[in-house]
């Protein structure tokens, strides 16, 4: 009977060693603050997708720099098996950027998890942003050229052309420099600055896109959002390489579709107050395109002129 038992074992061992080597591990790449809540949200769908099927193990991993594109042309480098994870600075970056970035044109979202992100500017020194904007010479961070707080400084520049754009890292550290009085204010996303904002430390001195005021609730807020912005919001994505067989893309594709609705990935939406979405994969060609021409011409107006 002893025998048996260690067959037995011995087999059931050798069946799981065996279905561990079957599957496959799909890196999902971030390539900003790996801790803030946008990179938790991509672990959140990855844990959600382990669960629900054994032929892929899904990671997230952190490739920061270049305003995203060291993660997205990770991806063109390990194209069967890589994803990169982003927000609109996937399609800002290369419309102003001439080197170090990634080529639109070899990438195709392979799930487009929602939109409608607003950006916020904080501030320990000011209440409100025409305060801030009536300054000789403000300044605000934000986390890099090329990307989607770059877009909202130099909006704001075009009201105060003496406004002085400072580049961090990321948000997080904009936040904390004008935490310190190294900056006057910061472009973040409300989530990321929610400690600081719930220790009355920074305050949020106007806001994009069109929000309704209980979104803010709880929190130090002005009143005034930022005229001109009410269509300059994050949507995020995660995105794969062209070259990625279609079979696999479409099996990544339905299940991470699963996932990306699983209780913990919502919530974590909900922190960032983004809409998630119930587009299909036949409308995803199109929704590429639009966000591609959209940042085109905003980055053509702002930066390239």
């Amino acid at each position: 009977m002893m025998i048996n038992i260690k067959k037995l074992l011995a087999i059931t061992t050798l069946s799981m060693a065996t279905l561990a080597h079957a599957m496959e591990t799909i890196s999902i790449t971030w390539g900003f603050n790996i801790g803030s809540n946008q990179a938790l949200t991509l672990r959140h769908i990855a844990e959600d997708a382990n669960k629900s099927q054994t032929k892929y193990t899904f990671i997230v991993e952190s490739k920061s720099g270049a305003g995203g594109s060291i993660a997205a042309n990770h991806v063109l480098q390990n194209p069967n098996n890589t994803l990169v994870g982003m927000s609109s600075s996937f399609f800002i970056r290369p419309a102003a950027e001439t080197t170090g970035i990634h080529d639109l044109d070899k990438f195709k979202p392979v799930l487009v998890q929602g939109g409608g992100a607003p950006l916020a500017v904080v501030s320990k020194k000011y209440k409100n942003i025409n305060e801030l904007l009536q300054q000789p010479n403000p300044s605000i961070g934000i986390s890099g050229i090329g990307s989607i707080s770059d877009i909202l400084a130099r909006i704001l520049k075009e009201k105060n052309p003496n406004l002085v754009i400072v580049n961090y890292k990321g948000m997080l550290d904009a936040t904390v420099a004008a935490l310190g009085g190294h900056v006057d204010a910061a472009v973040t996303f409300v989530i990321d600055a929610k400690p600081m904002l719930d220790s009355k430390e920074v305050v949020i001195i106007g806001y994009t896109g069109i929000r309704d005021i209980e979104d803010f609730k709880g929190l130090q807020l002005s009143k005034q959002g930022i005229s001109g912005v009410d269509k300059l919001v994050a949507n995020y994505a995660i995105f794969a390489s062209n070259e990625m067989p279609v079979d696999k893309y479409n099996e990544i594709n339905k299940i991470l579709t699963r996932s990306t609705v699983s209780i913990k990935a919502i919530e974590a939406y909900q922190k960032d107050l983004i809409t998630p979405t119930n587009l299909s994969v036949t409308k995803y060609n199109d929704w590429y395109a639009n966000e591609r021409q959209y940042w085109k011409e905003i980055v053509t107006r702002l930066i390239k002129k």
